[in-house]
């Protein structure tokens, strides 16, 4: 029984290895929309990088700014990385997200390199 569940383990490792490669996009995807919810938030953020060794990053909030009786609740955020060639950066949440009101999601390149994302979120008003 062991010898079937490592067999399956390294299986399942080599696939995501190999499809991770192939794909080599870092894309961020939480949460999921449903029949109600409308397009909240759009923005494509993007940054270069001149430094050989350095990397550079951005912050993107939603709300932009406080606005006082905004009562929405995000159900799905998407920053689809657009260089999908295993260059681009990575996106992390940092603050709220889904479930929430707000978000906030820290963009970070790779050493030397830009990064080049693609952003919506989504959710519904009540």
């Amino acid at each position: 029984m062991a010898n079937i569940s490592l067999v399956a383990l390294l299986l399942v490792t080599c696939l995501y290895v190999t499809y991770g490669k192939i794909n080599g996009s870092h894309d961020l995807k939480v949460g999921k929309r449903g029949f109600n919810d409308v397009l909240l938030f759009q923005k494509t953020v993007s940054k270069s990088n001149w430094k050989p060794w350095g990397t550079v990053s951005e912050d993107v909030s939603f709300p932009v700014k406080k606005e006082y009786g905004l009562k929405i609740v995000i159900t799905e955020i998407d920053a689809f990385d657009l260089d999908k060639d295993d260059k681009g950066g990575y996106a992390y949440i940092t603050e709220g997200g889904v479930n929430y009101n707000n978000v906030t999601i820290h963009f970070k390149s790779q050493k030397g390199l830009g990064f080049n994302f693609e952003v919506t979120i989504y959710g519904h008003y009540y």
